[in-house]
């Protein structure tokens, strides 16, 4: 691909926030936009549908930079759509992802919107934290964050172009980048057509971020540049065996595509990456079942977990498995061990 002109000192940075049923949180989002040191932006909000009081609170807000959209309620498999239709709506050549539930730190654009002045960037991410519902910071990074760590920085910057396909396909891979920190070129975007539809896939990110891998370089930024919001009723509580299962269907067809120009080694790699991630599942299905005190069909789901070679997701089954008999859930252990956890303070 051609790379794009340089953007200049201070693009206008579109916002897309998708948003449903976020009445409790998407005024932390919105103010976290408006709190930040960069000024030249648009939140493009588009509510898929609400049926709480998410629009009474966007319209609280009299900022005319703060836009909503309204839409009938599309769903999730729909998700690429709804991101489409904002797009749609978005003026500025970089654009951000920012969903209803989460938030940035105030010097997140600043620090960010310079990766753009090289023109051979598509894309800029960075670290993320996750929140609980009531919204504390955890004071540990994740398992994915631990594995950054320690990738080279020709994958974590996606230079020479592909550098980070063969590990953005793998189990861990799948979640290079969070989509909360991210920023995307918008001409890149376009250049493979927007946000990627794959049919049954409930998500958007990482097929468009796959795509982006094959046009430009990444930029990686070592600091937190968002916020996840955990909390047991998003989407990727609810159906992570629906999303792993088809993320597993959409692999294979890539897997296919001569586009990726994956060596044999490559290929036998990435197969071996995912065949944990069915115990993985069953132990967050466990999990949120303690949250629900549905005992007995928690220790079900521990009890296929167990067998694993992940050492950690065999220790935390066994004692989801334990803690279910005494009605406790695993929330505390999350907690006391700086890990995030679904259930509010």
């Amino acid at each position: 691909m051609e790379p794009p002109h340089s953007l200049g000192p201070t693009p206008l940075i579109s916002i897309i926030t998708p948003t449903y049923n976020h009445e409790r949180y998407i005024g932390s989002c919105i103010n976290s936009v408006l709190d930040q040191t960069y000024e030249n932006w648009e939140q493009i909000i588009i509510d898929d549908g609400s049926t709480d009081r998410t629009a009474e609170a966007i319209r609280n807000y009299s900022d005319p930079r703060v836009q909503y959209v309204f839409q009938k309620n599309a769903g999730i498999e729909a998700l690429a759509h709804t991101y489409n239709r904002a797009l749609e709506n978005c003026r500025g050549p970089v654009i951000a992802i920012l969903e209803g539930d989460d938030t940035w730190p105030p010097d997140k654009l600043a620090n960010m919107v310079d990766a753009f002045s090289d023109p051979a960037v598509v894309l800029a991410y960075g670290e993320m934290r996750e929140l609980n519902p009531n919204g504390t910071i955890a004071p540990s990074a994740g398992r994915v964050a631990e594995s950054r760590r320690k990738l080279s920085k020709a994958i974590l910057n996606n230079d020479p172009v592909r550098s980070a396909v063969p590990y953005m396909l793998t189990l861990h891979g799948h979640s290079l980048i969070p989509a909360s920190t991210v920023m995307i070129r918008r001409s890149a975007l376009g250049s493979i057509g927007g946000f990627q539809y794959i049919p049954g896939q409930c998500y958007t990110d990482f097929p468009t971020f796959i795509r982006l891998a094959l046009q430009g370089k990444f930029q990686y930024f070592s600091g937190v540049m968002g916020y996840r919001r955990m909390h047991h009723v998003s989407a990727t509580a609810q159906l992570p065996e629906v999303m792993t299962d088809r993320s597993r269907r959409h692999l294979s067809d890539l897997l296919e595509e001569p586009n990726f120009s994956l060596t044999a080694k490559e290929r036998e790699g990435i197969e071996r990456s995912w065949r944990p991630a069915t115990a993985g599942v069953r132990f967050k299905q466990g999990r949120l079942l303690l949250l629900q005190h549905k005992w007995r069909e928690a220790r079900s789901h521990f009890r296929g977990a167990i067998q694993t070679a992940d050492m950690r997701v065999t220790i935390g089954s066994l004692a989801g498995w334990c803690l279910s008999w005494f009605h406790y859930d695993l929330e505390d252990l999350f907690r006391k061990s700086g890990r995030p956890t679904w259930r509010a303070d």
